[in-house]
């Protein structure tokens, strides 16, 4: 049960980090623009523009939490990456 619970943490950490942390710092400063698009295309928005304003703003704290999603979003991708690799290779 406690096996699930942290699966799940981790399986939506991204989507989680940007939802409570980027998105309310960008809306809070006067951003958050919504293009209409998927969602995570409106995460990678946010996450630039939270980025941009927190390094002019010399933010340290959000500047930590925008790498930490990037970083986060990179590990995802080059697991799907691996994992699709390996999908490939054993057809």
């Amino acid at each position: 049960m406690i096996f699930a619970l942290i699966s799940v943490l981790i399986l939506t950490s991204p989507f989680t980090l940007w939802l409570f942390v980027i998105r309310r710092y960008c809306l809070r400063n006067g951003m958050g623009y919504t293009p209409g698009a998927a969602w995570d295309v409106t995460m990678w928005i946010d996450w630039q523009e939270a980025s941009e304003m927190a390094a002019q703003r010399k933010d340290r704290g959000m500047i930590l939490w925008c790498r930490l999603f990037l970083a986060i979003k990179l590990l995802f991708s080059a697991v799907g990456l691996l994992v699709l690799a390996a999908g490939l290779a054993g057809m």
